[in-house]
């Protein structure tokens, strides 16, 4: 919902008044808890992401010039201080196969780069997963595959995604996850292979 603060308050936080901050403060924790309530994080990095995003507030307040609402102002600033945190805690997320970490999908030199990936000191077995996640990433269907180089590679946020290829979030969150499905379905079959192989 909607809502303004007055110019006043507003200039004099902007200065560093500590009523009207303290005003200020009061006025926007309930309505960013509000916000963060539609982010799925854990409850204490909720309150952390609360005190975040006041801090933000108060340090970038000066910068509100009015060109929009101050509701729009505040919603982006929330937005995304959640999406920073939300982005910082998805390394540590899912596994895929043999220990193999989400994270090192963005490591993983794109195909042009398998010279320099070569020359670089590795262990065997390293470079043969490597090899084995590039090549699963090669059988991706390209909608797949680029969602994935997107997110991983380039480090880009769902909302970002989103924005490049002019679609929602959730198209972007569901296409990630069969994308991800397929990719685990692919290394372990090759796994299997594998292991059918050598018996």
């Amino acid at each position: 919902m909607a809502f303004s603060i007055e110019t006043a308050t507003l200039e004099l936080a902007a200065g560093g008044d500590a009523s009207a901050l303290r005003t200020l403060v009061t006025l926007l924790q309930p309505r960013i808890e509000k916000q963060l309530v539609r982010y799925p994080l854990a409850e204490e990095d909720r309150r952390d992401l609360v005190q975040a995003t006041l801090m933000q507030v108060i340090r970038r307040v000066g910068s509100f010039r009015g060109d929009s609402s101050f509701s729009t102002w505040l919603f982006r600033v929330t937005a995304n201080e959640a999406l920073m945190m939300m982005r910082s805690q998805r390394r540590h997320r899912a596994k895929l196969v043999e220990g193999l970490d989400l994270e090192d999908l963005g490591s993983l030199p794109a195909a042009n780069d398998a010279a320099d990936d070569q020359r670089a000191e590795t262990s065997a077995a390293a470079s043969e997963r490597d090899a084995r996640v590039r090549q699963a990433l090669e059988e991706l269907p390209e909608g797949y595959r680029h969602v994935v180089a997107l997110h991983y590679h380039q480090d880009l946020g769902l909302h970002e995604i989103a924005a490049r290829l002019s679609t929602t979030e959730s198209a972007v969150r569901s296409r990630l996850h069969r994308a991800r499905s397929r990719l685990r379905a692919i290394l372990e079959r090759g796994a299997l292979g594998h292991e059918i192989a050598a018996a």
